[in-house]
């Protein structure tokens, strides 16, 4: 008879042991989709409107804690009131920024094994462009066009959580917070020529504040 009951027991958490390890593997990989809404802060913010940003986001657990992988982005900003200001013609203005990153994830324990806070950091390139078209409505001005493009060097910090809705999917919200450094007092922009000249740029960083939702697929 006791024998039987090791027997059992060594079943028992062989059982166990195989249900934990597909457990992990199926957290092992992760590939979703998300969107957010930035709103822009400082000088950038008074030229600048919230938008949408859409990303794509892979990642590998490494273990229970910790996750590393990279994401993509695009947001897309429109203008503000700081273009309202001139009688003589109507602005059309765009901010779009396009982003790739890194990131490192913590995951940290709670009371549902299905509900996982984290904390990540997120660094690598932006590319920011602004367009600008000006429509004139009064004799003796030119349409005008102009477009400005910068590449930088950004990171962000996020704070947010994933729940499991199953075996396979993940729901995802997160608060993040995009800041891109060292932008210069004056840029080289295009015109619709395409002929160069120096442009003003009116701010010397990006400061986007975000709240992001999206869906993961778990390998």
């Amino acid at each position: 008879m006791r024998f039987k009951s090791i027997i059992f027991s060594l079943l028992a958490i062989g059982i166990c042991s195989a249900g934990k390890a597909q457990y992990y593997k199926e957290k092992e990989l992760l590939v979703g989709a998300s969107v957010g809404y930035q709103y822009p802060l400082g000088d950038f913010g008074d030229q600048a409107k919230g938008g949408p940003a859409f990303r794509v986001t892979g990642q590998m657990m490494l273990n229970k804690r910790i996750g590393v992988g990279a994401e993509i982005a695009y947001s897309i900003l429109g203008q503000d009131n700081f273009w309202n200001g001139n009688h003589f013609g109507n602005y059309d203005v765009n901010y779009n920024i396009a982003s790739a990153q890194f990131k490192g994830s913590y995951f940290f324990e709670s009371w549902d094994r299905d509900f996982r806070p984290y904390t990540s950091l997120a660094f690598g390139y932006f590319h920011y462009q602004n367009s600008i078209s000006f429509i004139s409505t009064s004799v003796g001005n030119l349409n005008q066009k102009r477009t400005i493009k910068e590449n930088k060097v950004g990171l962000t910090p996020i704070i947010g959580f994933l729940y499991n809705l199953s075996s396979t999917w993940s729901f995802d919200m997160n608060l993040r917070y995009t800041y891109i450094p060292d932008f210069p007092e004056t840029v080289t922009a295009k015109d619709e020529n395409g002929d160069p000249y120096q442009y003003f740029l009116g701010f010397d960083k990006i400061s986007l504040p975000e709240l992001s939702i999206g869906l993961f697929y778990r390998f």
